[in-house]
């Protein structure tokens, strides 16, 4: 005889899930920390195990795997890592569900999370600097340099010498004034591609179970008409000589075209559906897309003139 009643079962299950979302989202984290190169990858899936847990097993669920997840990241790798991991991953885990839950569509809740993990970021940033007195623009900017420097220490050590190495110095330089401008703007791509991806995982994994969810399809994605023209005035911003003006244009107008450049996926992805390309096509066309720089900016122009050509309406058949 089962003596265990349906709440038990119950209540086993949210624990079950509860422990194997705290060890998932570390092991993911921890990788990302561990091994830079490799582990981005399995950082940007950090969220998912406490994101996918509320949807399911409730609000104490993702909350326990959020904070147990935390509490082992400091543990392992000090406070600083762990506060990373709370910042990076805790709006998308805890946030983003909430707006699901309460109807928001996908591209709704992906702005509004994205905007309050930018907003926790900055008064974060204002507030140890304001407490601790350091100058944080210098201190990004040290630290971008330092790296790059600690880049090209590595490759002395390889064997890189001569004219290659002071190409190489000369183009590390460029890079660290670029990063310097534009870190802003990278980091909230960033924060945009790690709640993008977590909200496509959440879509495919809830597809069969009771939880309805208001997710449009990714290739019927289009950004507002009206954000062409804060594009075409950052762009004219960057022609003025102040670079008080053009450092925060710069950065509206890589974000823009970020956004532009999922319209221009979005626009592929149904293209290849309407022809059904095989399985194994799809995945060179889309890893091609993605490596290469020329595809990029080719995409995200075709995000932009979807505008006025609308590749994906159907266009009526003329009768001759």
């Amino acid at each position: 005889m089962n003596f265990t009643s349906p709440a038990d079962h119950y209540l086993y299950a949210r624990l079950k899930a509860s422990i194997l979302g705290v060890v998932g989202s570390f092991v993911l984290f921890a990788a990302y920390l561990a091994v830079p190169p490799l582990g981005i990858f399995s950082g940007v899936l950090a969220p998912f195990p406490a994101a996918h847990n509320r949807l399911i097993h409730g609000r104490l669920s993702s909350l326990i795997i959020t904070l147990g997840s935390t509490a082992a990241i400091s543990a392992l790798f000090g406070i600083f890592a762990g506060c990373l991991y709370l910042g990076m991953c805790g709006m998308i885990s805890l946030l983003m569900p909430e707006l699901l839950l309460q109807g928001f569509s996908g591209s709704r809740a992906l702005f509004w999370t994205t905007a309050a993990n930018l907003l926790i970021f900055t008064t974060g940033i204002v507030v140890y600097g304001s407490l601790s007195g350091i100058n944080l623009q210098q201190l990004i900017s040290s630290e971008i340099a330092g790296s790059l420097k600690q880049a090209v220490a590595l490759y002395e050590k390889g064997g890189v010498t001569g004219e290659e190495l002071e190409f190489l110095k000369s183009s590390m330089t460029v890079a660290s004034e670029l990063l310097q401008r534009l870190y802003p703007a990278l980091f909230t791509i960033m924060l945009v591609v790690i709640a993008g991806c977590n909200l496509l995982l959440v879509k495919k994994t809830t597809a069969n179970t009771s939880v309805t969810l208001n997710i449009d399809d990714f290739a019927t994605f289009k950004n507002p008409d009206l954000l062409v023209w804060l594009f075409i005035m950052c762009g004219f911003a960057l022609l003025l000589p102040q670079s008080v003006i053009t450092t925060p244009a710069l950065n509206i107008l890589l974000v823009i075209t970020m956004l532009y450049f999922f319209q221009g996926m979005a626009v592929v992805s149904a293209l290849v559906k309407k022809y059904s390309v095989p399985n194994l096509l799809r995945i060179f066309l889309y890893t091609m897309l993605i490596i290469q720089p020329y595809l990029l900016a080719f995409v995200a122009g075709i995000g932009i003139f979807d505008l006025w050509v609308d590749f994906r309406t159907p266009k009526p058949q003329e009768n001759l």
